[in-house]
């Protein structure tokens, strides 16, 4: 397999998501207090193999629109094609579900229903407009969920995931402002359907409640507060970069991610 090839089944995958929703995974574990690793490890791969299957259906669906907006991607400009895409969002899917039920037969229902969404998504959910972006916000925040689950504690977790959501929402609608030159044709985001000033309002409004929703840990946790102002900043410069009309803010807000779960290393109950 040439390195070429290698690239672009990486980039097909969006392997830094993937590596997210694994690394999720075992944080909300660790976040309950720990449990098996084998567990944990069958349920991180897992939620691995969905996030993949979730992106490379997400991309299959937006070969056309991706050939005005994303040229470079390896379905439009050809360096894959849509048939081993397809096997590889169906082999992982399966092997996903398959992953979590053999952690737990529950934890592998709610995943039949999480790729059930996935698969609905990028055809008929994301033309909903901000009803999409919901819920694709709430499915990138349940690894958090997952990890929780493997250790017999989920509504432990269910903090992780209210704090996660608004701000996988203010990301997904950035990519979506950042699209909507591409969707304008075929979608009803919602730039598209209530225009960019509408977006950059909830896009600002759901960056707020993530800040806000850290006031909490932050009260009598100095070293949290500290490590949280990398996120913080991150989230505000990523807001910045959205009113203006410049591109960037999605990568700004998978970066505060990535410092937010480093902050809440130090906040574990």
């Amino acid at each position: 397999m040439s390195a070429r090839l290698v690239d672009a089944l990486l980039r097909l995958m969006r392997w830094p998501n993937v590596v997210l929703a694994a690394s999720g995974v075992a944080f909300g574990a660790w976040w309950v207090g720990w449990g098996p690793l084998p567990d944990i490890a069958l349920a991180a791969t897992g939620a691995a193999c969905l996030t993949i299957t979730a992106n490379v259906w997400n991309d299959l669906a937006d070969i056309e629109i991706d050939r005005l907006a994303h040229p470079g991607r390896p379905l439009p400009s050809g360096l894959l094609s849509p048939r081993t895409a397809r096997h590889i969002a169906t082999v992982s899917g399966v092997l996903g579900v398959a992953l979590e039920a053999a952690v737990s037969p529950a934890l592998g229902a709610l995943s039949v229903i999480v790729v059930a969404l996935m698969f609905a998504y990028s055809p008929w959910i994301k033309r909903t407009g901000l009803l999409g972006n919901i819920v694709v916000a709430v499915l990138a925040s349940l690894p958090f969920l997952y990890g929780a689950w493997v250790v017999g504690r989920p509504r432990a977790a269910i903090v992780l995931v209210m704090i996660a959501v608004p701000l996988h929402l203010a990301r997904e609608v950035a990519k979506d402002l950042e699209d909507a030159p591409a969707d304008a044709g075929s979608r009803r985001t919602l730039p598209v359907s209530a225009g960019a000033s509408v977006a950059i309002a909830v896009l600002s409004v759901a960056s707020l409640a993530f800040l806000l929703l850290l006031l909490p840990f932050a009260a009598g946790r100095p070293r949290f507060a500290a490590a949280a102002v990398p996120a913080a900043a991150l989230v505000l410069y990523a807001v910045g970069i959205a009113v203006r009309g410049h591109r960037g803010s999605p990568l700004v807000f998978k970066l505060a991610m990535v410092c937010a779960m480093a902050a809440f290393l130090t906040a574990r109950p």
